[in-house]
């Protein structure tokens, strides 16, 4: 595909952001107002996958990745790292079934926030290592073990740079691609989201012109965390370095939702995705 034929923004919304009983539903509802996929947030399981294809099959709505914020990779405790990866394998073999792209994980909010309840930190031990050094070496460890399955699986691991205040590290696009580059395997990517591009990136346009052949994902929000066009952030220099380094994925919806009618609110915030990119 050249650079120049991607031109038409495929929008997805996360699952546990759309009112609905349960994924069918959720599914329709978004079909109805013109969306192409959806973000999975709930931890379903094999045997869930006949009920995810059908779906897709009769809404056309299509399974995009998953998310995992609980799988912790640098725990102290060994029984929690390996938890974690299991977790992760455990997400990619789904992903692998529903024809997903792969699952999106930002390292150390679990850590930060306490994601599946209280975490330590590894403990600084210099002068050997820091903990921050010492977390590193887990995270790239246990990637590589994980990216070996997801390289079987066709599938990706997606870091999630986040901003300072949701985890210490990876914080922006280079941080994310430095990883990717440690980890050594082209299942390696990154995803990029402007609410904290907005926090952390000194030029949005710039990180993603920088790392565009590394990132397979898009998270839009404005700068209150609310839907696009509700704030102040202009996606218009990022949505043409994403279109220039010929970015062919979807761009999901994932914030808050503000007003009593949450499916008009979704189908406006689509609509303003899909013009701004237009021209962008």
């Amino acid at each position: 595909m050249s650079k120049e034929s991607v031109k038409t923004a495929k929008v997805s919304v996360r699952e546990n952001m759309v009112p609905g009983a349960g994924y069918a539903e959720k599914c329709q509802r978004i079909a109805d107002i013109g969306f192409d996929g959806i973000e999975i947030t709930a931890l379903y399981s094999l045997d869930d996958c006949a009920m995810i294809n059908r779906t897709t099959k009769e809404t056309g709505i299509q399974p995009v990745l998953t998310s995992c914020g609980d799988a912790c990779l640098v725990d102290p405790r060994k029984s929690e790292r390996e938890k974690g990866v299991k977790l992760l394998i455990q997400h990619l073999e789904v992903c692998a079934e529903i024809g997903a792209l792969g699952v999106i994980h930002p390292p150390l909010i679990a850590t930060k926030l306490h994601i599946g309840g209280h975490r330590e930190r590894i403990p600084d031990l210099s002068p050997v290592a820091t903990s921050a050094q010492l977390e590193r070496q887990l995270l790239v460890s246990h990637y590589k073990k994980i990216c070996e399955r997801a390289e079987q699986l066709g599938m990706f691991i997606i870091i999630e740079p986040l901003n300072r205040y949701e985890q210490w590290w990876p914080c922006t696009l280079a941080d994310g691609a430095a990883i990717c580059k440690e980890v050594g395997n082209s299942h390696c990517k990154i995803m990029a989201d402007f609410f904290h591009m907005n926090i952390e990136e000194t030029d949005i346009a710039k990180a993603i012109s920088e790392t565009s052949e590394l990132i397979v994902n898009v998270h839009i929000a404005d700068n209150t965390r609310l839907t696009p066009g509700t704030g102040l952030t202009d996606f218009r220099p990022g949505f043409k370095a994403l279109k220039a380094g010929g970015y062919e994925h979807y761009f999901g919806i994932e914030c808050g939702v503000p007003g009593d009618d949450k499916m008009k609110e979704l189908q406006r915030s689509a609509e303003h995705i899909r013009h701004l990119y237009a021209e962008s």
